[in-house]
């Protein structure tokens, strides 16, 4: 009689296999979620900061939209309402340094869903990328920035609208095509 050699199984069955690609799947998203934190960290700390700072001024209890304006200086808008007028929404703007600069209640103001579809009826064809309160030439404004289609390309181009009931025109920027040399 002959003996049967049994072949010895491999080392790496499926059910290894498998656990070894997990185990990579988890490592690797751990390594992205520090990853990430470590990217995103400053921004959320400068927001914190920000938000610490607009409670500290004593006009807002309650903030609904923190936002961030850069053109000639870094300007931060918060949007919210105060605990005692608490149907009253108001825009509270600060300097980087967080001194107060203009406390505007909401009802004095277009608010940005009509500014939206005013802007929209009046720009057909064009998409808006971003609407945002913020400082231009020191004077409270909404900025909207967006893209307009000139031929078979799109320009980019600001707008800055007073930050009132009538929300005016006041100036329009536009970008260039090219950078460079």
């Amino acid at each position: 009689m002959r003996a049967v050699e049994r072949k010895k199984p491999p080392f790496m069955t499926p059910k290894r296999w498998l656990l070894a690609v997990l185990a990579c799947l988890i490592a690797l998203g751990v390594w992205f979620g520090f990853y990430f934190r470590d990217v995103q960290m400053p921004k959320w700390s400068e927001e914190s900061s920000m938000r610490e700072a607009v409670m500290a001024t004593g006009e807002m209890d309650v903030i609904d939209k923190l936002y961030k304006h850069v053109w000639e200086a870094t300007t931060w808008v918060a949007r919210g309402s105060a605990e005692a007028e608490s149907e009253s929404e108001l825009y509270v703007f600060l300097n980087e340094e967080s001194a107060l600069l203009h406390r505007i209640a909401a009802d004095q103001v277009l608010p940005e869903e009509q500014l939206r579809i005013r802007w929209l009826n009046e720009h057909a064809g064009s998409t808006i990328i971003r609407v945002s309160p913020g400082l231009f030439r020191e004077q409270p404004v909404w900025e909207v920035y967006y893209k307009e289609p000139e031929g078979d390309k799109e320009r980019f181009k600001y707008q800055f609208y007073s930050f009132d009931q009538q929300a005016t025109l006041i100036e329009t920027y536009t970008l260039p095509t090219k950078t460079g040399p």
